[in-house]
Formats: structure tokens, C-alpha cells, sequence
């Protein structure tokens, strides 16, 4: 395995080509892996990210990368602008100047995919209200993969079977953590912050019990909208009808042009439950089943905490 480092200040950049020619690259500050797109030397950014104060009415979007992220985004972004207009893609702080954030119009929505320990100190304090969305880690690992495969200029490139082993481990390219660590963290901050002002959702149950969930993030924003309204947002939420939207040039973005044609980010790919099925090998679960047990029972979670159905 080749393993190149380049030190800036405190941060590395991290280069990774194995003996079967997989490849990945990644910022690392403070002991954690950050994307390589991450703002400038991690460290400067991040302070910037904790200082952000928000304004009033504003919602930080909080998940791990392929959980559900632009779905969730545009239900809320519908519900509260009460239309049914498709918002696109969400401004995310790691990877854009805290300006971008500035210039949001209201009803002012943002995202992170940074582990609770690096959201804005006002998210803590509970003075930003935050959405959290948590995704069977099994069929998150798959989407973000496939995410991956379906773009250029990349953090990683190989086989799938390499890809995993990376996942479930901290030397994942994401956003400060594997996975196992974002959950726990998260997991920690519910049991110890009772400031946080915070909606917790799960895809899979977003899934099942769409309009429940509808109605559920309405009321966690104080918002009256008729019954009409929300089912409209229902069936204008739909996996088909939101990807036909994202496909148009209201799915274009500037920001992720390097990456995409038109900057448009290929984040509707399925929408399914369980989808790790047809990927997975009998190894691959096994070996995936025995981490997410070692994790599960550190963070004194139930080992069924998802359903790998």
C-alpha cells in the first residue's frame, strides 16, 4: 500500500493507493478524516462552523452523507413554505463559505453532515432548531458508494469490497468520523445536552409512515398547514416526482460543477429499504455484522436499533 501526506498546519492531506490499485483521498485534522472538498485547512473552517450564530427561525439539517439528505430537505423546505416547490440542493457548511449561509432567503434550512461536536455552538445551546436523520448504516454504505461511482474527482475509487472495510472504520473519507463513531456521538449528546432543541427521524420510518412524519415535523416547526396541504406534500415528496425535478435545471448547482454535469448531484438513486441485499456478499455482511455489534453494544444501544430488513 502507498500512503503519501502532505502536512498544512496541523492538517494532512492523505493519499491512499492499495496493492489492488483502490484509491482514496482525505483531509486529516485533530486525529479525523474530512472529505477532501472540506473549506480550506479544516481547522479555520470548523471554528467558523462553531461560531456561526444563525438567525432566528433558521433549521440545521443534521445527517450522515446518503441518509435521506435532499428528501428530507425539500418535505421540509415544502411544509414551510407552504408550496410545493422544489428547493434543490441544500447549502452544506462544511463545504461552502458561511457567506453562502448568509445569503439564504427565508425560510432559512442548512445542512451538515459534521458529527454533533462540530455543529454550531447555538445548535447545542438549542437556540438553531436541528432535523437529525439516521439510515440503516448497511444501505447508507451502499448509496454512498454508488455515489461515488456516479461522479468525477472523487475521494474514493474501487471495489465495493474495499469500500466497506474503509466505512466501518475512523480512516473513512466523510465528515470527522465513521459512521459508528457519528451515531454514537449523537447518541451521547441525546442522553447528556437537554438543551438541544432537536426532531430525531429515521428513513426507514420516513418510509413507512410518510404522512405521520409529515405531520410530525410540522408540529416540531409550529406551523398550521391544512390537512390538504400535507397531503399535497406527501405526493409531491415522492421519490419519482422529486427526482424528475432534480433532473431538470432546478437541480443544476454551481458548487458541485467539478464533480457533475450541470453541478447536479446524483442523489436520487433508488429511495429503497434494504437495498444492501443485492450488494452485500455473505462475507461482506458477516464481517459487517460483527463491527456494527462491537459498536452497538459500546454505545449500549440495542443491536436492533435497524432493522436490516
Amino acid at each position: 500500500m502507498n500512503v503519501s501526506l502532505h502536512r498544512t498546519l496541523k492538517m494532512e492531506l492523505v493519499k491512499i493507493v492499495d496493492e489492488f490499485g483502490n484509491k482514496m483521498h482525505y483531509k486529516r485534522y485533530q486525529g479525523r478524516t474530512y472529505h477532501p472538498d472540506f473549506l480550506g485547512n479544516v481547522g479555520d473552517h470548523l471554528t467558523e462552523i462553531a461560531a456561526y450564530q444563525g438567525q432566528p427561525g433558521d433549521v440545521l439539517l443534521c445527517t450522515f452523507p446518503k441518509s435521506g439528505t435532499h428528501w428530507v430537505f425539500n418535505m421540509v423546505q415544502m411544509i414551510r413554505a407552504n408550496n410545493y416547490d422544489y428547493s434543490g440542493t441544500p447549502v452544506v457548511m462544511e463545504f461552502q463559505p458561511i457567506s453562502e449561509v448568509e445569503s439564504l432567503t427565508s425560510p432559512r434550512m442548512y445542512l451538515t453532515h459534521l458529527g454533533y461536536h462540530s455543529i454550531p455552538m447555538a445548535a447545542r445551546q438549542g437556540n438553531i432548531k436541528i432535523i437529525q436523520v439516521l439510515r440503516n448504516p448497511k444501505d447508507t454504505a451502499v448509496s454512498y458508494y454508488e455515489f461515488f461511482n456516479s461522479m468525477k474527482n472523487v475521494a474514493y475509487e474501487g471495489t465495493f469490497d474495499c469500500f466497506l472495510k474503509y466505512f466501518i472504520s475512523n480512516e473513512f473519507v466523510a465528515v470527522g468520523s465513521s459512521m459508528f463513531t457519528y451515531m454514537k456521538e449523537w447518541e451521547e449528546a441525546k442522553k447528556d445536552n437537554k438543551k438541544l432543541n432537536v426532531l430525531y427521524l429515521r428513513y426507514e420510518d420516513l418510509k413507512k409512515n410518510l404522512s405521520e412524519n409529515i405531520l410530525k415535523i410540522t408540529k416540531f416547526l409550529n406551523l398550521d398547514r391544512t390537512e390538504d396541504f400535507l397531503r399535497g406534500v406527501e405526493e409531491n415528496v415522492l421519490f419519482e416526482r422529486l427526482k424528475e425535478k432534480h433532473d431538470s435545471n432546478l437541480g443544476e448547482t454551481e458548487r458541485w460543477k467539478n464533480n457533475a454535469e450541470g453541478g447536479r448531484l446524483p442523489v436520487y438513486r433508488k429511495g429503497r429499504i434494504g437495498d444492501w441485499k443485492n450488494k452485500f456478499t455473505v462475507a461482506q455482511n458477516e464481517m459487517f455484522d460483527a463491527v456494527y455489534k462491537e459498536k452497538m453494544e459500546e454505545m449500549g444501544l440495542p443491536l436492533d436499533e435497524f432493522v436490516f430488513e
